[in-house]
């Protein structure tokens, strides 16, 4: 786990730090980072981390900060573990704002979203606001998930609720409080993150309007039916072992093979993946899948 940054400085009070882990996609960079100096209340700064230092990367960022009256950072983060959790806790460190915004390098913000995030967060005395999504591919777009107010731990330890690396402001001293992200997890960091956060105590509302665009292509994203994904889903369960309850464990263990057997070339795999599935399953684990999966949107071009 990351350790915690020690502040050369007191944070400002109700300033905000925008963090842009980055990966290989500065079309898609360049668009996000437009979305947050479009913001109707801007950030103190946008930090940029990447961890490929990618060329075309840098001179986006560096002719972005060039126009901008918003100071925006690059930071090479080539030499740390990789992923997006390594490059969040990067950014974070540097960071000056007494709040985080965290946004994926393929996603957008609505020009009103910090600022509602930053006054629903003041408002209600809690440490972090998570706003609904909507999905986005070219025009077409679809609610997304919609996280509801007031979950425990343990409604969120198998099914992640809405909450993303790109939908949630949180003041510094919480995010720090749990170690921010952990690096260790290439994927499910995100629902790895609220779950330790809310184990720990941790206070959310919901701004309930549509203020964050996720992005839905085929550029890579983690979300796909790919063998990381599976390992990834199977090291979350190894970590909290001790606190998933048996019906957690059971459905994590159905979506793993559900996805090895979507990922499976051939039929003997698959076939193998599908037993495997059904010997992980119980009522329950298997109710909590179709929920999860009628919770998913779908596509209309209407």
């Amino acid at each position: 786990m990351t350790a915690v940054p020690q502040p050369t400085e007191p944070h400002s009070p109700d300033t905000v730090s925008c963090i842009i882990p980055t990966h290989g996609r500065p079309d898609f960079l360049k668009e996000s980072v437009e979305s947050v100096l479009s913001q109707s209340r801007p950030p103190i700064e946008v930090i940029v981390v990447s961890d490929d230092a990618e060329v075309r990367t840098r001179e986006i960022v560096d002719s972005l900060a060039a126009e901008s009256d918003v100071p925006i950072r690059y930071v090479d983060n080539s030499g740390g573990p990789g992923g997006a959790s390594s490059s969040r806790n990067a950014g974070a460190r540097v960071a000056s704002g007494s709040l985080l915004a965290f946004l994926d390098d393929d996603d957008l913000w609505e020009t009103a979203y910090l600022e509602q995030s930053v006054a629903l967060l003041c408002s209600a005395g809690v440490d972090c606001v998570v706003s609904w999504l909507m999905m986005f591919r070219g025009e077409l777009r679809v609610p997304g998930l919609t996280m509801n107010e007031g979950l425990q731990a343990k409604e969120v330890a198998a099914i992640n609720p809405g909450f993303i690396g790109s939908n949630f402001v949180i003041k510094a001293e919480a995010f720090w409080k749990i170690g921010g992200f952990d690096d260790e997890l290439r994927v499910i960091n995100d629902g790895d993150f609220i779950y330790r956060y809310l184990q720990a105590g941790g206070t959310y509302r919901v701004n309930a309007t549509y203020a964050v665009l996720q992005r839905k292509h085929s550029s890579g994203q983690l979300t796909a039916a790919t063998e990381m994904r599976a390992a990834g889903l199977e090291a979350y369960v190894e970590k909290h072992r001790q606190t998933l309850s048996l019906a957690d464990r059971r459905y994590m263990r159905l979506a793993i093979n559900r996805i090895r057997y979507h990922a499976a070339s051939s039929w003997p795999r698959k076939l193998g993946y599908l037993v495997a599935g059904a010997l992980n399953s119980s009522p329950k684990s298997v109710a909590i899948s179709i929920r999860g999966w009628k919770q998913r949107p779908v596509w209309r071009s209407n």
